[in-house]
C-alpha cells in the first residue's frame, strides 16, 4: 500500500527538469553520489523506507521523480527472465562448477557476456550472481554454483564471468558473503572462521569479483563467528566495506536478516524481498538517518551504473541466440572431466549393437541443478535420446532397473546417475545431499558384470565410487545444461577431445573430508535466539529446548584452517580417487623446461615463470599448466603447495609451446594474525609445475628479499 500511494501522487507530480537532470549517468563515476545526495533531499521518508524494503525481486521506482524501477533475476547456470516477468526461454548454461572445470577464463568470460546479453534484452539490470563460496565439501548441495575448492581458481574465473557479464551493462552480484558453504539449516548456523583462513581462502573470490568491478554484493544467511551477516557491522562496514574496498550496494538474502535494528546498522542498503526484518518497525524507521544511508548508496550505485539515464532493455541482444549456444557448448566440451579410461574410449558407437543405457539421470531433458533459479532452456535433450539418435533405433534400449542377464548380454553399458531431480535429496534445495549415489548399487552391479560400463556422474561434486575400479572409464559431466547432452556424445566419440581438470578433490569416503561430522554436533546452548527472532522464527528453526521456549544456533567449527581442499589431503597424507586440478585426455602431454625471469623476487620486482608443453600423442588436445609455491621455511605452519598461477594451452599432434605466468610478492604470502596484514618472510620457495596437484612434473626454486 506504501509504494501504490507514492505512484498515486506521482500522476499529479512529473518530475522536474532538474530531478531528471539527477538520473543521467554521471560522466565521471565520484559524481554519482552528489546526484544521489540531491535526489534523496527530494524524496519522502516514506519514499526513502519504501526504496530500501525492494520488491519481490528489485528495486522500485517512483514516477513523481522519474525514477525507473530496477529488476533482479535468479541466476543458476544462466538466468531466470520469468523473475522479471518475462516468457522468453533463456539458454540454460553449464553450472558454475563445471565453468571451473575449463580452467579457461576466456570460457568463462564469454559466458558471462552471453548471460549479460539475455539480462540485457528482457530488462534486468542485476544478475543475482556469480556463486562464488567454495567447495568447502563434497556433500554441499549447492557446490554447482560455485567455482571450486581452490581461492586463486576461483579467484581467476569470478573475475572473468563478472568482466564478461559487466561489459553489457549488466550488474552483478556477487553472493553469498560470507561463510555459506554448507545447505545444512543454513540460516540457523554459525560459522567459526578464522581470521587467517577467512583471508587466505575465504575472501580471495570476492576480492577477485570486488576488484572486476562487480556493483552488487547480497550477504549469506549464516552467522559468521557470531552474527549474523547481514546484521554485522564488522562484516559489512569493516571487512567488506572497509579492508575488500567495496563501494557498491550490499543487499540481504532472501529473508536472510532479522533484527531491523542491527539491520540498519550494519552497513546493509537493501532488506530483500519487501523489507524482510523492516517491515515490523516501519512507523519507527521513517525519517531514521541511516534509512537515508541505505537509500543514497541505492541510488548512487544505479546512477553509476545508467540504470536511471535512459531505456536499458535492448531486445536485439536477444536475437544471436545460436552464438550463445555454441559459448554454451564450448563451455561443456572444455569442462566435462574424463576421470579414467582403460582404452574403451573414445568410442566408435555403430559398432555397437546391444548398447544398454540406466542411470536416474540418463533419460533428464534438464540437465541442472534442483531448486528455484535454474534456467529452463530450450531444445533440451537427455542424454539417452542424444546417444539413441547416434545408433540404429534397436541396438541401444534404456532399462531403469536392469537385470544380471541383461547386463551381462549387453556389448557396452552406458550409465547417468546422478541426484533427484526435485524433492528430498535433490542439489540446490534447503538440506546437504548424501555422499553415495542413489544408484549406487545399480552401478556396482553393472561393473561387476559386465567390463565394458562406461559411467558419467551426472552431479554438481563429488561422490562416494566404491565402484570405480570395475568401471571402464568414468566422465564427469556435472550440470551441462541444454548442451551437456550432445558435448557429452562429442566427447564419449572423440569428436571433442576432453580437456576439463577438476576443480576440487574427490575422496573415496567422507570421513577424510575436512568437513566430516560437520553435521553431527549439537546445539549451542549458551547461545540462544534473541526473543524477538525466537519468536518470528518459531516453527522453523531446528533447535528448540523442550520447553519450545528458547532456540540455538548450531555451531560449525572450519577447524582445518588454511588446510581447505587439496591442501588437506595432503597435509593429513590421505588417499584420494581423483586430486584437484586432474583431468585425462585422449592425447598425451609432456611438461619442462621450466624457467624463471630472475633468481630473486621482491614487491617491487615480480618475476615470470615458464615451462615448456608438448603434445606427445596423435590427436589435437589441450593440457592446463599448474603453477604450485611451496615454502620452504616458515614461521607458521603452511599448506605444502597452493595454486599461484595456471594456462590452458592446446597443441596440435608434435607441437610444442612454451607458457608464461606471472609470479609476484603476494603468491608467497600468508595472512598475518599478529598484524592483520600480508606478510611474506624472506627465504627460499620452490615453484612446482605440473598438471595436477599431485602431478609434478618439473620444479625450480627462488628467492625472496
Amino acid at each position: 500500500m506504501v509504494l501504490a500511494a507514492s505512484v498515486c501522487r506521482a500522476a499529479e507530480n512529473p518530475p522536474t527538469p532538474a530531478q531528471s537532470s539527477l538520473l543521467l549517468k554521471p560522466a565521471r563515476p565520484e559524481d554519482a553520489g552528489k546526484q544521489a545526495a540531491e535526489l534523496l533531499a527530494a524524496m519522502t521518508p516514506e519514499e526513502r523506507y519504501t526504496l530500501v524494503c525492494g520488491t519481490d525481486m528489485g528495486i522500485p521506482g517512483f514516477p513523481r521523480l522519474g525514477i525507473p524501477p530496477v529488476n533482479f533475476a535468479r541466476s543458476g547456470a544462466g538466468v531466470l527472465l520469468q523473475d522479471a516477468g518475462v516468457s522468453r526461454q533463456s539458454t540454460a548454461f553449464p553450472c558454475n562448477l563445471l565453468l571451473a572445470a575449463t580452467w579457461n577464463p576466456d570460457v568463462a568470460r564469454a559466458c558471462g557476456r552471453a548471460v549479460g546479453e539475455e539480462c540485457k534484452a528482457a530488462d534486468i539490470q542485476f544478475l543475482l550472481g556469480p556463486g562464488m563460496n567454495l567447495y568447502r565439501h563434497s556433500r554441499g548441495s549447492r557446490n554447482f554454483d560455485y567455482m571450486g575448492e581452490d581461492p586463486f581458481l576461483s579467484s581467476r574465473m569470478v573475475e572473468a564471468f563478472v568482466y564478461g557479464l559487466q561489459s553489457t551493462g549488466t550488474a552483478a552480484t556477487l553472493k553469498h558473503f560470507i561463510g555459506l558453504e554448507s545447505s545444512f539449516h543454513r540460516r540457523f548456523v554459525n560459522c567459526l572462521i578464522g581470521e587467517r583462513s577467512l583471508h587466505e581462502i575465504y575472501l580471495p573470490p570476492f576480492q577477485a569479483g570486488i576488484d572486476a568491478g562487480a556493483r552488487a554484493v547480497m550477504m549469506s544467511y549464516n552467522q559468521l563467528n557470531g552474527e549474523w551477516t547481514s546484521e554485522s557491522r564488522r562484516t559489512v562496514t569493516d571487512l567488506l566495506r572497509g579492508e575488500l574496498g567495496f563501494q557498491g550496494l550490499v543487499m540481504t538474502a532472501w529473508e536472510g536478516s532479522w533484527q531491523p535494528g542491527k539491520v540498519i546498522e550494519s552497513g546493509v542498503d537493501l532488506d530483500m524481498p519487501l523489507g524482510t526484518s523492516l517491515g515490523p518497525a516501519r512507523a519507527e524507521l521513517l525519517g531514521n538517518p541511516q534509512i537515508d544511508r541505505m537509500a543514497g548508496n541505492v541510488l548512487k550505485t544505479c546512477i553509476a551504473a545508467g540504470f536511471y539515464d535512459k531505456e536499458f532493455r535492448d531486445p536485439s541482444k536477444a536475437k544471436d541466440a545460436a552464438a550463445r549456444v555454441a559459448i554454451a557448448r564450448k563451455a561443456n566440451e572444455e569442462g566435462i572431466v574424463l576421470l579414467k579410461n582403460n582404452g574403451i574410449l573414445p568410442l566408435r558407437l555403430s559398432d555397437h549393437s546391444r548398447i544398454l543405457v540406466s542411470g536416474n539421470a540418463a533419460r533428464r531433458r534438464d540437465l541442472a541443478r534442483g531448486g528455484g533459479g535454474k534456467a529452463p532452456g530450450y531444445d533440451q535433450i537427455s542424454c539417452f535420446d542424444v546417444f539413441a539418435k547416434s545408433v540404429a533405433p534397436d541396438a541401444i534400449h534404456y532399462v531403469e532397473n536392469p537385470s544380471a542377464e541383461e547386463i551381462a548380454a549387453a556389448d557396452l553399458i552406458l550409465l547417468f546417475p546422478g541426484f533427484p531431480e526435485r524433492g528430498a535429496g535433490n542439489e540446490g534445495g534447503d538440506a546437504d545431499r548424501t555422499f553415495a549415489l542413489p544408484d549406487d548399487e545399480l552401478i556396482a552391479r553393472c561393473v561387476k558384470g559386465n567390463p565394458r560400463t562406461v559411467v558419467c556422474p551426472v552431479t554438481g561434486g563429488g561422490v562416494a565410487m566404491n565402484w570405480a575400479d570395475g568401471a571402464a572409464a568414468i566422465i564427469q559431466a556435472f550440470y551441462g545444461g541444454q548442451t551437456g547432452a550432445p558435448a557429452l556424445l562429442d566427447v564419449v566419440t572423440g569428436k571433442a577431445n576432453p580437456s576439463g581438470k577438476l576443480p576440487f578433490t574427490m575422496e573415496p569416503r567422507f570421513e577424510d573430508s575436512p568437513a566430516f561430522g560437520y553435521d553431527q554436533g549439537k546445539p549451542n546452548t549458551s547461545r540462544p535466539y534473541p526473543p524477538a527472532v525466537f519468536a518470528r522464527a518459531n516453527g522453523k528453526i531446528p533447535y528448540v529446548n523442550e520447553e519450545k521456549t528458547e532456540a540455538y544456533l548450531y555451531d560449525i567449527p572450519y577447524q582445518e584452517g588454511v588446510f581447505a581442499g587439496y591442501r588437506w589431503y595432503e597435509a593429513k597424507k590421505k588417499p584420494v580417487n581423483f586430486p584437484f586440478g586432474f583431468g585425462l585426455s585422449y592425447t598425451t602431454f609432456k611438461i619442462g623446461d621450466i624457467k624463471v625471469s630472475s633468481d630473486t623476487l621482491t614487491k617491487e620486482k615480480p618475476v615470470t615463470v615458464s615451462a615448456a608443453v608438448t603434445n606427445t600423442g596423435k590427436v589435437a588436445g589441450a593440457e592446463v599448466v599448474q603453477l604450485y609455491v611451496h615454502d620452504d621455511e616458515a614461521s607458521v605452519e603452511r599448506p605444502y603447495r597452493e595454486l599461484k598461477g595456471f594456462q590452458k594451452v592446446f597443441l596440435q599432434p608434435g607441437e610444442s609451446k612454451t607458457v608464461t605466468m606471472p609470479l609476484d610478492w603476494k603468491a608467497l604470502a600468508f595472512w598475518d594474525e599478529k598484524t592483520h596484514a600480508w606478510l611474506a618472510e624472506p627465504g627460499t620457495f620452490t615453484l612446482l609445475i605440473g598438471n595436477s596437484s599431485r602431478d609434478v612434473q618439473c620444479s625450480s626454486s627462488i628467492h625472496y628479499r
